[in-house]
């Protein structure tokens, strides 16, 4: 494991993560069996597309034509629950309108949506240039574009079920291997990518991730304290946005939450918003109960989340592993101060606009939040720090970076 991972262990062993696949574990090894046999079979077809594709570029056709023509997206994501990868796929697809995005037309969760991708996506490209947007990809498509966000199946396979992470060994090596090019999310990410797979680095192109600006942004404060009133929420919060998994490290954050809250105004509590209830954020730790003063929405809706993050005093987001750490972003945009976690990708985000704490220390967590609201004119200087940082992050500069990529294939 490369040396910045290494917090992740020291963390795991403080916590008391069990490890628990978020994926399930009810993926049977024969899927997988059957999976690979699918791939051998549909392996061939690749050397065809790449004599049609010599045979495209030789017709001298101008390049935006092309693009409008032989570019198509691997939208099985788009089937799925709202997540960044869900959100930056949109985002692009917003900006591309001449991509054509092809989905599976039933569940693409589980052992069937990676069947159709490995099986029946490939049947549908034609001599097409094929995004794929979420990580993996048909491996019988050389002629193809993967946007990788992470690799965390291998850096971090604690929090991944067996099977999945089978998978993602079986899948994953071969196809970037093939592949005309790979865009990732971060400078973190692709060094982890050469690092692991030993790819050229020449193939390996960054697009940072974005905000979205008309979503977030200074709220008006009559619709914060409506939105506060409706949720039940106090006038002063400190939030924690994303999944509850234990890469997040939620359950390090209520640890030193509890450590902390003593020295902190009683008025001031921490709100969890993201997966299920107060269940789902204890399932596999060695928490009994939640710390006092700490409020669980659970997943909460498109239209509240600027409003939340807007009314909170201060994110706190002391990931463990992230392949880019969207929540960051879209708080300092929305001029709430943020605590996070000075490895992975996430000071490429926060660059000098954020607290930047030890993930598995968690004194280090407890004193960055007590020092946060023992200090007004520092807050205030996060806030505008965090604004402008954000201001640099756009989805139309995603969008034409992605797009140059693209267009360089066809």
């Amino acid at each position: 494991m490369a040396p910045h991972l290494q917090p992740r262990r020291s963390h795991e062993a403080t916590t008391g993560f069990s490890g628990r696949g978020r994926h399930g574990g009810s993926q049977l090894d024969s899927d997988l069996i059957d999976l690979g046999s699918v791939i051998s079979r549909t392996s061939k077809p690749a050397e065809t597309r790449k004599s049609r594709r010599e045979a495209d570029r030789a017709t001298g056709a101008s390049l935006p034509e092309r693009t409008r023509m032989t570019i198509v997206c691997n939208a099985r994501v788009l089937d799925t629950p709202m997540t960044g990868i869900q959100r930056y796929t949109h985002e692009i697809l917003a900006r591309m309108p001449g991509i054509e995005t092809i989905r599976p037309g039933h569940s693409a969760a589980g052992v069937m949506g990676h069947l159709w991708e490995q099986a029946v996506l490939p049947m549908r490209i034609g001599r097409r240039l094929l995004w794929s947007p979420c990580n993996t990809g048909p491996i019988a498509v050389r002629r193809q574009v993967v946007t990788v966000h992470d690799i965390a199946p291998f850096d971090v396979p604690a929090g991944f079920s067996a099977s999945f992470r089978a998978l993602y060994h079986l899948v994953l090596p071969t196809l970037l291997s093939r592949v005309e090019a790979i865009i990732t999310v971060s400078q973190f990410t692709r060094a982890r990518l050469i690092e692991r797979f030993g790819l050229d680095e020449a193939r390996i192109h960054v697009t940072h991730l974005a905000v979205d600006h008309e979503r977030f942004h200074l709220q008006d404060p009559a619709a914060i304290e409506e939105m506060r009133a409706r949720l039940g929420l106090p006038r002063r919060y400190l939030l924690f946005v994303g999944a509850l998994s234990a890469r997040k490290n939620v359950t390090g954050l209520l640890r030193a939450w509890s450590r902390a809250q003593a020295q902190i105004d009683e008025d001031v509590e921490l709100v969890i918003a993201g997966g299920a209830g107060p269940a789902r954020v204890l399932s596999g730790t060695t928490l009994d109960q939640l710390p006092p003063r700490t409020r669980i929405l659970g997943r909460v809706g498109d239209a509240d989340l600027p409003l939340l993050y807007a009314g909170a005093a201060l994110l706190t987001y002391p990931s463990l592993y992230e392949g880019f750490g969207l929540p960051v972003l879209e708080a300092m945009a929305s001029g709430t101060p943020v605590l996070t976690s000075r490895g992975t990708s996430l000071p490429e985000v926060a660059g000098d606009a954020a607290l930047l704490v030890d993930p598995s220390d968690l004194d280090d967590i407890a004193d960055a939040l007590i020092g946060f609201f023992s200090d007004p004119a520092r807050a205030a200087g996060l806030r505008q720090a965090g604004l402008a940082r954000a201001a640099d992050f756009n989805w139309e500069k995603t969008a034409i970076a992605t797009r140059g990529v693209l267009q360089s294939c066809t």
